[in-house]
């Protein structure tokens, strides 16, 4: 490029010369050829430099990378000396490392045996804090007791006599906040997921109760270190105990606690209720359900319609002279008396119609409960098969190695079982009193025909035929 713009420079000053100076050119007598020579002679001249200057820089680059070279070698060796340095260094703070602690271990002596028993105490009474209520009262002891356990691990710093009286300090506080009744301020983790300040009651170890802004259990959480309301209270009066036990200020006042810490109070929380239960049976379950419902009600229905028709034909046989229509006996004693002209086999057989006519009304649905009775068993055994099903798919699926992913399916078999056993029971036993009643009444009306075809006979023999008797 640099040799272009000279031959560019060179011919514009030729022209330039040409132009203005023509007198010049004729007195030296110097002609076009001689200035092309000139010119032509100049871009030699460029390219001559252009490859001098080329050549320089080669040179210098090369010599650039051997010096830069060079440095990252010195640089290399340099590191290497260091690191062999250090190395050598740390194999020696190691050995004196050593030989410290044995001379740490043969100073301590049978002393050494100190550190795994205090190192077991600490633990034993980190887990005793953190599953303990009264650590809302005291919340860096187990901090301090992981950083002691930590160092009786390392073996490299011998216990004081100072560390040895905490520890001992712990251990009673522990056993004076178990049976002391206190009134705190704490935050508590809502039912909704909300964290708020409540005033509260630790009983002993037993029991965290609270009144705002409701009666509640609250209860202890290892995990979090956090209380928290449970999910499922307790009933049957214990809420009420609780809000009387907070508000009296004076004198003794029942409430209930549990035994255990709260361990049987949170079992409420994993405790299913009647409705967990039916839900468990899935959908067979309701139908097992709606089933029973329904075979209760044909029962009862039944039950009434039958002791109404047994009423009404026990007010029939104390007026046998007036038959009525709105009884099965009046109906059939009004068929006797259409029929006492007639002889006694027609009459008889007469009667017989009238209470085959009457016993399809009085039996009614008596059936029907007996087939309710039979059915509601079957389907429980088909949600069992459905059950077994789905924790078999379960076990396919996800192994066994988790017993929650087969909960759903062996639960489902049980409570299907037990509903259809709930339900197939008292139908069974309503279908044996309906039937039973609905036998009385059909036995009234055979009794009462037989009564009637007896006076007829009696009254044949005697050559006059009497009026109906009772």
């Amino acid at each position: 490029m640099s040799r272009s713009i000279a031959n560019f420079a060179n011919r514009a000053l030729l022209f330039a010369a040409l132009m203005t100076v023509p007198g010049l050119a004729a007195a030296q007598n110097t002609s076009v050829d001689d200035i092309r020579d000139r010119v032509r002679g100049g871009g030699n001249e460029d390219d001559t430099r252009a490859t001098e200057q080329l050549n320089n820089f080669r040179e210098s680059s090369e010599r650039r990378k051997q010096e830069i070279l060079a440095q990252a070698r010195a640089r290399r060796d340099r590191l290497q000396e260091e690191s062999e340095s250090l190395e050598k260094t740390a194999r020696e703070n190691k050995l004196a490392f050593e030989d410290r602690v044995r001379e740490l271990k043969e100073e301590l002596g049978p002393t050494s045996a100190m550190f795994g028993i205090l190192q077991e105490i600490a633990s034993e009474l980190i887990s005793e804090f953190r599953n303990s209520s009264t650590s809302i009262q005291f919340p860096d002891r187990v901090e301090w007791l992981e950083s002691f356990i930590s160092r009786m691990e390392r073996s490299s710093q011998i216990f004081t006599i100072g560390e040895i009286e905490r520890l001992w300090g712990l251990i009673r506080q522990e056993i004076e906040a178990s049976g002391k009744i206190v009134r705190l301020e704490t935050e508590v983790l809502a039912g909704t997921g909300g964290r708020e300040q409540r005033e509260m009651v630790r009983i002993g170890k037993f029991n965290l109760i609270s009144d705002e802004p409701e009666p509640a259990y609250l209860t202890w959480q290892s995990e979090s270190q956090r209380v928290s309301v449970l999910k499922r209270q307790p009933s049957g009066g214990f809420l009420d105990q609780v809000e009387g036990y907070i508000a009296n200020e004076g004198g003794v006042h029942a409430v209930g606690i549990d035994p255990t810490g709260g361990s049987l109070l949170t079992r409420l929380v994993d405790a299913p209720s009647l409705g967990d239960r039916i839900d468990q049976g899935g959908l067979i379950g309701y139908l097992i359900l709606t089933l029973g419902a329904f075979g209760v009600l044909v029962a009862v229905y039944k039950l009434i319609e039958i002791t109404l028709i047994n009423a009404k034909v026990a007010r029939q046989r104390e007026d046998l002279d007036n038959p009525s229509e709105q009884n099965p006996l009046g109906r059939m004693l009004r068929i006797y008396q259409a029929n006492r002209l007639t002889d006694t086999e027609t009459l008889e057989m007469r009667l017989g119609e009238a209470i085959l006519e009457e016993r399809p009304k009085i039996d009614r649905f008596v059936g029907l409960i007996k087939v309710i009775a039979a059915v509601a068993p079957l389907m429980g055994l088909m949600g069992t098969v459905l059950g077994m099903i789905a924790t078999f798919q379960a076990i396919t699926l996800f192994g066994t190695g988790d017993p929650k992913t087969m909960a759903g399916g062996i639960s489902q078999a049980l409570v299907t079982t037990v509903l259809g056993l709930t339900v197939a029971i008292p139908t069974v036993l309503l279908h044996a009193i309906v039937s039973a009643r609905a036998g009385s009444v059909v036995n009234t009306l055979k009794h009462q025909a037989t009564g009637l075809i007896a006076e007829r006979m009696e009254a044949s023999r005697g050559g006059s035929v009497g009026p109906a008797g009772g």
